[in-house]
């Protein structure tokens, strides 16, 4: 009996001084430290995202040219500048973004940007190649700039849709479909691919857009398009046509780009493909099915056009022999 009351006193006396402690715990703030906080994370707004610190960082893919691409929105809000009136700027493709107080939200304020020579142009429909950089204001702290290194202007003011890729076109011409004459590279991210073209028609864009983007394409630099992949079927097997919402087209792209004093001569152009029912000037490898069009150009010329790419030189007798071949 005696060993049943002395249990039962240590049970009461071990739950009394554990409330005891919890009781001291909670009465003293100082025994469990908050996080230092920065005053800059009090300047965003809601739209900024939840403040958290998260422990694995998106990765920056630094050293490519589809890298640190931002889209730009003007800051409206009114309070004292430069805390209000700056840029909300996002990593485009990424759903968090490296802010200069170190966290990673859904986007970013900067107080400011550095237009680093480049043309300034309406930011909100546009893309920026730059940085995020640690800039202090007297009395504010540091609340960034971003640093342009290129501007990408787009072709309407249509809302973009999708995800963002910089297409180049890839010179490859099929008589069949589908043909993989473009490449698309996926902005923020390592990922690149061959798809069998890219649709600007639904952007909305003026003819003059549509020309110059079409030129783009067929330089280094390429266009940026916004949208999203449509399958597309045929003789040639299966792959994907990019359907897009907005494109964007480097602002000063040629005259960034020195003069060529002495150009290469321009490669030959030649009949290729399984039945050369191909004008190229490289191989090209094509499925080997017959079609009656096929032996229309046989004797067709094969010659480098005036858009500058290899094609069959349109004549009377190649359209009334295609037209003979489709009936």
């Amino acid at each position: 009996m005696r060993n049943l009351k002395f249990v039962r006193t240590a049970a009461v006396t071990a739950v009394f001084a554990g409330l005891t402690l919890a009781a001291g715990a909670i009465q003293n703030p100082n025994s469990v430290r908050p996080p230092k906080s920065l005053p800059f994370e009090t300047f965003h707004n809601s739209t900024s995202g939840p403040e958290t610190r998260l422990e694995t960082e998106v990765p920056e893919t630094v050293g490519t040219d589809n890298s640190n691409f931002y889209s730009v929105r003007p800051d409206y809000r009114r309070c004292v500048s430069p805390l209000c009136g700056g840029y909300f700027v996002k990593r485009v493709n990424q759903s968090r973004t490296r802010c200069v107080n170190g966290r990673l939200m859904s986007e970013c304020y900067v107080a400011e940007i550095d237009w680093n020579g480049q043309p300034q142009v309406k930011e909100g429909i546009a893309l920026v190649r730059g940085a995020i950089l640690l800039k202090r204001y007297p009395r504010f702290g540091n609340l960034g700039a971003l640093r342009v290194e290129e501007f990408w202007q787009a072709a309407t003011d249509r809302e973009p849709a999708g995800d963002f890729y910089r297409v180049r076109d890839r010179g490859v011409r099929c008589i069949t479909t589908p043909c993989p004459t473009h490449e698309e590279a996926k902005l923020n991210t390592g990922r690149t691919r061959n798809i069998s073209g890219v649709n600007l028609n639904s952007v909305g864009a003026s003819n003059e857009k549509l020309s110059e983007a079409l030129a783009a394409m067929t330089r280094a630099e390429g266009v940026i398009v916004a949208g999203n992949h449509t399958p597309v079927t045929g003789p040639g097997g299966r792959s994907v046509e990019l359907q897009a919402t907005q494109f964007y087209v480097r602002a000063n792209a040629q005259a960034d780009q020195p003069p060529i004093t002495n150009p290469p001569p321009a490669k030959k152009c030649f009949k290729t493909g399984c039945s050369n029912q191909v004008c190229a000037d490289h191989n090209v490898v094509t499925t080997c099915e017959f079609r009656p069009e096929y032996a229309c150009y046989q004797s067709a010329a094969c010659e480098r056009q005036s858009d500058g790419h290899c094609g069959f030189t349109r004549t009377a007798e190649l359209d009334q022999c295609l037209s003979r071949a489709h009936r």
